[in-house]
């Protein structure tokens, strides 16, 4: 600010003057009055130099001086890491799979389960197994046509910790999830592409029979997960292909 809009602003607030230049309208409100009085809080106990032109501090950096990167950072302010970062969005993964990773850990897919607590039109059974009641912590983890699908996945990388015999109990997705994408001993970044492929394979086997009354077997769904993971490594999914060898 200029030094004579300054000196303007000092004459202004020396003695409450702006107060006495706001002229009363009709239409002013509590509301106005209240925004008023909190102005007139703020204000009161400013002292001005009318002879020293103002200078702009940036309060996100220690130098006071304004960079790209501290308004960056400044926009994330009060925000939560989660654990899914490394998990669903970091993997090499179409950006379809992702999102859909994204809902069923969160419990946000219209699985039987879902739709029986809103009174919707659903089939009462799992459409893979047609024995147990379909949620998403049965469709990934406790369907036994899921866990035939992982055991040949198991064999195809020759990682046995796949096998669902060795999975340790879980009571959600997300545990699941957080615990078989988490290995000591397999590479991480390939399990965590190869956990978005065949989840969202799975997906869509459980939607074809719900809606399209098509059914693959556990065998030749296998087969169309190690065709996409090799569409998957040709289009940038590097460490996928070295581990199935695509």
């Amino acid at each position: 600010m200029s030094t004579r809009k300054n000196r303007k602003l000092h004459e202004a607030l020396a003695d409450n003057q702006w107060i006495r230049d706001i002229a009363l309208h009709p239409t002013i409100t509590s509301h106005h009055l209240q925004q008023f009085f909190d102005l007139w809080l703020i204000v009161r106990d400013v002292q001005l130099s009318p002879w020293v032109a103002d200078t702009i501090r940036w309060k996100w950096t220690s130098n006071g001086e304004y960079s790209a990167a501290s308004a960056y950072r400044a926009q994330f302010l009060g925000s939560v890491k989660t654990k899914l970062q490394p998990l669903i969005w970091k993997p090499w993964a179409p950006q379809k799979c992702k999102f859909f990773a994204w809902l069923i850990i969160k419990n946000r897919v219209w699985t039987s389960d879902r739709l029986a607590t809103r009174g919707w039109a659903r089939n009462e059974v799992c459409p893979l197994c047609r024995r147990e009641q379909e949620s998403a912590h049965h469709l990934l983890v406790e369907c036994r046509y899921t866990r035939r699908v992982w055991g040949l996945i198991a064999g195809w990388v020759g990682y046995p910790q796949l096998l669902p015999s060795h999975w340790s109990p879980t009571h959600s997705v997300e545990e699941w999830w957080t615990r078989l994408g988490n290995p000591a001993d397999m590479p991480t970044k390939t399990l965590r592409s190869l956990l978005l492929l065949v989840n969202w394979e799975i997906w869509k086997e459980r939607n074809a029979r719900t809606f399209n009354r098509r059914e693959t077997s556990p065998t030749m769904l296998f087969g169309k997960i190690k065709e996409e993971a090799r569409a998957w490594g040709i289009a940038g999914a590097r460490h996928l292909a070295s581990l199935t060898g695509v």
